[in-house]
């Protein structure tokens, strides 16, 4: 009985939240932007609590921010004067490549 009562304060709490918070259309373009800038507190509040009661807005974030990650790793990796290509071949290597194709001809 205990349980019952909770489950029900919980998804009424939620379905309270979901109908007070902005579309996820309106969420996705402010996760966007908290990944350019700081949002302001209010915001930030908001996508959290978004986030709460929505598994795909929650999981658009994160995919954006292994993305800014990334990208950041591959433009410190440039910045550093690694190569630009990220699996830079041997030269022995290369030429392993061609002996096979030319024997597959």
């Amino acid at each position: 009985m205990r349980m019952q009562i909770l489950t029900r304060t919980k998804e009424s709490i939620l379905r309270w939240l979901e109908r007070g918070l902005p579309t996820c259309k309106e969420i996705t373009k402010m996760a966007s932007d908290s990944i350019e800038r700081k949002l302001p507190l209010r915001q930030r509040i908001v996508l959290k609590l978004h986030f709460l009661t929505c598994v795909w807005c929650a999981r658009y974030f994160k995919q954006l921010q292994f993305m800014r990650e990334a990208m950041q790793k591959r433009s410190s990796q440039l910045e550093d004067g690694e190569s630009s290509s990220p699996s830079a071949l041997t030269p022995e290597a290369h030429e392993r490549i061609k002996r096979s194709l030319k024997r597959l001809e």
